[in-house]
């Protein structure tokens, strides 16, 4: 599958799922090859981006799953910069540390953070192995929630920390006290629902995990 070795297993999954072809998944590897190499240098990812013909363009909506074609003029830094990671989102950024990472003119929220530590997304992995994907999506945005607030308007509810403090021990074990607390005042209203469960079970597995991994 020509260059198509640089990408992750993960990555190759879900360009498989967005539907594109063997040659088409080797031609998006050399594309992100080529970008990177040039992000390297002294170039932008919107000056990368603009040197794309429109086949190229094309071909990172399709890899993207972007549904309307990609107006370089209307990107902001990080959603350019995002259209040149992989799928799996190795290699994205989150340059205002928001929790939302932008691809394109897309927006997602993101758990773990894609600038929290190796570690954290480990413990996080370990944690939810045997989850389903919607307990996992519900919690995602739980610890979303949590640890950004809620945007109004654009406007965070809260300040985030900058990574290094927020998942430093110190970081997320205050993260976590917080979470318990909010757990124990919902289990002292509805009890012990199905969802305080599943939340109780993923706290103590995460924290778990995160101590297992600190140093």
């Amino acid at each position: 599958m020509l260059t198509s070795v640089n990408l992750t297993g993960e990555s190759l999954k879900l360009l498989n799922l967005r539907g594109l072809s063997e040659q088409q998944v080797g031609d998006f590897a050399a594309l992100l090859d080529k970008a990177n190499n040039q992000l390297e240098g002294s170039r932008s990812a919107k000056q990368v981006l603009t040197d794309m013909s429109s086949d190229e363009l094309n071909l990172l909506q399709q890899a993207t799953s972007l549904a309307k074609p990609i107006q370089i003029d209307s990107l902001s830094d990080e959603g350019a910069t995002n259209l040149l990671a992989q799928p799996d989102k190795t290699g994205m950024v989150d340059l205002n540390n928001d929790g939302i990472v932008e691809i394109g003119i897309g927006r997602m929220v993101t758990f773990p953070p894609v600038n929290a530590p190796p570690s954290v997304h480990k413990a996080w992995d370990s944690a939810t192995e045997n989850m389903s994907e919607g307990d996992k999506m519900t919690l995602q945005l739980h610890m979303h929630i949590a640890t950004y607030g809620i945007q109004m308007d654009g406007v965070p509810s809260k300040a985030a920390l900058p990574p290094e403090q927020q998942w430093s021990p110190a970081g997320w074990q205050k993260l976590l006290a917080e979470l318990k607390g909010a757990l124990d005042f919902s289990v002292s209203m509805d009890g012990w629902t199905r969802t305080n469960l599943v939340r109780q079970d993923f706290f103590n597995k995460f924290e778990n995990e995160l101590s297992q991994r600190a140093g």
